[in-house]
């Protein structure tokens, strides 16, 4: 099978196709994907499950990467865990904390389920409050936070760029402000890792999480957290188990001390090495050229779209925008124009509600399509798909 090339890499995207649903899962550069398969040839151990040679390979393997990961975000004085899933990360996070009945969660309805559903999950166990900045609020997000904002200890969960319709937050200024006035800040970065340069060395949020298949390019199954080691030390995992504990009685566990203190269970390290080889790829071919390439991209489709008949941007005056943007169609139910750009040019989209009802709520469309590119997207990909959606959307 040919693949699709771009900036010298080749991608698993089939030749034909135009993937422009980026923001769900990313497409691995094929380099991984064969770093993936060399694992299962060559290794194929349990890390740190017993002293054989495999065993022994597969955790310096584990830590290698892990290394890695660490030094893509300069942020060698962190700790770098690994998780099946963001929302499991986040989840085991929330309840690792002590005093949740006491904190309160800020939030926003930009937000997608991965990301509300645990803080929900906490609210419904706890009796957290949770408090969701509005749209309005996102114009102003400062001093909207700084106003939500009740005691030392409440949490801020944001993403960094948000799925639903692209808005782009300044995370290193919410984390400057959570820091002075207490609170703590949650962020995930799923969507703006591999897409722009994210440099911890000097402002590490309390928490971040991310999923390694998304903007990320890894394989699925490779979701990691970073903490700072103040944060590390307050949280008492929720997740408990196998490789995470180093000594157990009958009524008493005592955990790792290192960054496998939350991972518990096998963890899946070939994908893991994939992740680290992804975020090589994007290194190598630099993160300031893939952002340029990309807000190439967006002025395109943001300017023509806006001129195409019957489709209403997702926008909010005076934000700034990712590789995301998002649509309704007065002439269609946002499935049918998925399936008809698939099914003419197959250009692969997103439709629906964006597992984000709240922002639904908020708008006259009951569905979105949604549309979000990565390096290996071109300006043909994007003539191709305008052209497509001119012709629907003014066909009678």
């Amino acid at each position: 099978m040919s693949y699709i090339t771009r900036f010298g890499e080749e991608f698993t995207i089939p030749e034909g196709k135009i993937y422009l649903d980026s923001a769900t899962m990313g497409k691995m550069p094929v380099s991984s994907l064969n770093k993936m398969i060399s694992y299962y040839k060559e290794i194929n151990g349990a890390a740190v499950r017993s002293m054989s040679q495999e065993a022994s390979a597969a955790t310096k393997v584990l830590e290698v990467s892990r290394n890695e990961i660490k030094n893509f975000f300069s942020s060698s004085e962190s700790q770098v865990s690994f998780f099946p899933t963001r929302e499991i990360a986040l989840t085991n996070a929330l309840f690792s904390l002590d005093r949740m009945k006491e904190r309160k969660i800020i939030s926003s309805i930009l937000e997608e389920h991965s990301l509300l559903a645990p803080a929900i999950r906490v609210h419904n166990t706890f009796g957290t409050k949770i408090n969701y900045l509005t749209i309005e609020e996102e114009i102003n997000l400062f001093q909207s936070i700084q106003e939500k904002i009740e005691r030392e200890g409440d949490i801020v969960l944001l993403s960094s760029l948000a799925v639903t319709n692209g808005v782009k937050r300044d995370w290193a200024g919410v984390s400057k402000l959570c820091k002075d006035m207490g609170a703590l800040l949650f962020l995930d970065i799923s969507q703006t890792i591999g897409h722009e340069i994210i440099d911890f060395s000097e402002n590490l949020p309390d928490l971040v999480i991310s999923s390694g298949c998304i903007g990320a390019l890894g394989p699925q199954g490779t979701a990691f957290q970073i903490t700072n080691p103040e944060m590390y030390e307050k949280m008492d995992p929720l997740l408990v188990g196998g490789g995470s504990i180093i000594a157990l009685e009958e009524y008493l566990y005592i955990l790792e001390k290192s960054d496998s203190k939350f991972e518990p269970g096998i963890i899946n390290v070939p994908g893991i090495v994939a992740l680290s080889n992804s975020l090589k790829v994007l290194s190598n071919i630099g993160l300031e050229k893939i952002q340029n390439h990309e807000k190439q991209l967006d002025e395109i489709l943001r300017k023509e779209l806006r001129n195409i008949p019957n489709i209403t941007l997702m926008e909010i005056e005076g934000a700034e925008y990712g590789p995301i943007i998002s649509f309704g169609s007065d002439k269609f139910e946002a499935h049918d124009v998925a399936m008809i750009l698939e099914n003419t040019k197959n250009i692969i989209s997103r439709s629906g509600a964006l597992c984000s009802h709240l922002f639904m709520y908020e708008q006259k469309y009951k569905d979105l399509v949604r549309i979000s590119t990565h390096l290996y997207n071109s300006e043909e990909d994007i003539r191709i798909l305008l052209e497509v959606l001119t012709e629907i959307m003014t066909t009678n």
